[in-house]
């Protein structure tokens, strides 16, 4: 199977180790280019007024978003990924919605995501989007279970 683009959904966890090591080989065996994304994830921010605190705070999280791509394209690179193979993408809204998206929209072949192995409790208390991607996917999705 052939994958020109592969997306690798990123949340900045050590659980991501794992994710880019698996994403790496394929990438290489494949010669794919690797679309790394970070989902800001601001659906729950929708009902507050926007003012000035709420502008600082933005600019924070959007930050710190880019030093996690940042180091995701860092990780991929050591692991032999080419440089000029990475793409960044920084998305807005809910984390699987904004995957599946792009997903469509760029030719993604196979998704590549992390999972931190929750009980089934857990995901039905806290959400889980590794879940929503499979669920929702109009593509292969390769599931890594984090250390």
């Amino acid at each position: 199977m052939h994958f020109a683009n592969i997306l690798v959904g990123s949340d900045g966890t050590s659980l991501m180790e794992a994710v880019f090591d698996e994403c790496a080989y394929i990438a290489q065996l494949t010669g794919a280019t690797v679309h790394v994304a970070y989902v800001l994830d601001i659906t729950g921010f929708g009902a507050r007024p926007v003012d000035a605190s709420w502008e600082e705070t933005y600019v924070i999280i959007k930050s710190e978003a880019r030093r996690i791509l940042e180091a995701a394209r860092e990780a991929l690179i050591k692991r032999g990924v080419a440089e000029a193979t990475i793409i960044d993408v920084l998305l807005e809204g809910h984390p699987a919605e904004e995957l599946d998206a792009y997903t469509r929209s760029h030719a993604i072949a196979l998704i590549v995501v992390g999972t931190h192995g929750r009980k089934a409790l857990d995901r039905l208390l806290i959400g889980n989007v590794t879940d929503k991607v499979i669920r929702t996917a109009s593509v292969p999705v390769m599931v890594v279970h984090g250390a």
